[in-house]
């Protein structure tokens, strides 16, 4: 695809995303994510996701404008007393609705740049486009998420074009000879349940300056883009906590908002933070590994049953202003993987009254 032909298609769905987002009684939480392997001096498997992202935090009681945010309203369990209940929010406090969108790019290329097929046992060529709508269910105790995502692999992700752009006018680095070989072109539709709990902690700092919070999660998701679940934890320390959580990497269905309590929308106080975490995944089915579920793929590798993670990072923010900055390093994603692989994260984020 000509390179003006990409950059229009690009305008056109950012132009999309911005239109379903507009609210008159909404206040936006506007999110830019960027994970790279480059902070490590290193281009291969999880080597570049971007994200731009809208979270609506709503003040009603319900949030049910159109279909399918009544559908993500069921399948929170948010009113419902049956074992779907389960996933709904839980604890004290009034239920408070968030209703967010993104618009995601995931890259994955194996180690060798000049190969034109990925050499055996390295990941294969993968790109993933997709966009993400999802609702957010949450009290003083706990959050509850549904995401409902749609998307593409292949050559209509532009994950080609995207990374040559970058190589040629930002790092000015070698190109990949392979994307020909890369998981074929599969629509994809995924749901994606997340659930945060806050850790009974920020009593321990009642006291000093110094404040400390966390929760532990649980979640899974559900097509043929990923199935899994996953367990996890994080804590966070630092001056003037804000009720606003940073979300370390690009992951879908998880965003950063106000999530256990409201942010005073007076405070103007500058906040400084450092978080630590932890994740298990067992992992099932995984497109840009395993390649697509409804035909043969010949560079398939064979995925890990168990995936852990541990991430440590820092951010600052002040009034409608934040700016975090993670490193996490995973475990091996599948079995022919070498070693595990680390990359960094960085998250900007500003709220606006539109």
């Amino acid at each position: 695809m000509p390179y003006v032909d990409y950059m229009k298609t690009r305008y056109i769905l950012i132009l999309v995303f911005f239109l379903l987002n507009l609210s008159a009684e909404a206040t936006n939480k506007y999110i830019i994510q960027f994970d790279n392997d480059l902070f490590y001096d290193i281009d291969e498997d999880y080597t570049n996701g971007t994200r731009i992202a809208f979270m609506r935090e709503h003040k009603d009681q319900a949030i049910k404008e159109n279909v399918l945010q009544r559908g993500l309203h069921k399948l929170s369990g948010a009113d419902s007393e049956t074992e779907l209940g389960r996933f709904r929010t839980r604890g004290d406090g009034i239920t408070r609705y968030a209703w967010g969108t993104g618009l995601t790019q995931l890259m994955f290329t194996p180690k060798d740049k000049s190969a034109k097929v990925p050499p055996y046992g390295e990941r294969p060529f993968a790109g993933w486009l997709g966009l993400e709508f999802s609702l957010h269910t949450k009290n003083n105790e706990s959050v509850s998420s549904v995401t409902f995502s749609v998307g593409t692999t292949g050559k209509s992700s532009f994950a080609q074009q995207t990374q040559d752009w970058v190589h040629k006018n930002i790092s000015n680095s070698h190109l990949f000879s392979g994307w020909d070989s890369q998981v074929p072109q599969e629509v994809t539709l995924n749901l994606h349940f997340d659930h945060k709990y806050k850790l009974p902690i920020d009593q321990l700092s009642e006291n000093i300056p110094l404040k400390i919070d966390g929760y532990y999660e649980w979640g899974a998701a559900v097509g043929n883009f990923q199935t899994n679940g996953y367990l996890g934890l994080l804590l966070r320390t630092g001056y003037n906590l804000s009720a606003s959580y940073s979300t370390p990497r690009v992951q879908i269905g998880s965003y950063a908002h106000d999530l256990f309590r409201v942010e005073d929308p007076r405070k103007n106080r500058f906040s400084f933070y450092t978080y630590a975490g932890f994740r298990g995944t067992g992992v099932l089915h995984d497109i840009t590994l395993n390649g697509p579920l409804f035909r043969d793929f010949k560079y398939a590798v064979e995925t890990k049953a168990f995936v852990g993670e541990a991430l440590l990072g820092y951010g600052l923010s002040w009034r409608h202003f934040e700016l975090s900055h993670s490193f996490t390093h995973r475990t091996r994603e599948f079995k022919s993987q070498k070693r595990k692989h680390p990359f960094g994260s960085v998250l900007i984020r500003f709220d606006m009254p539109f």
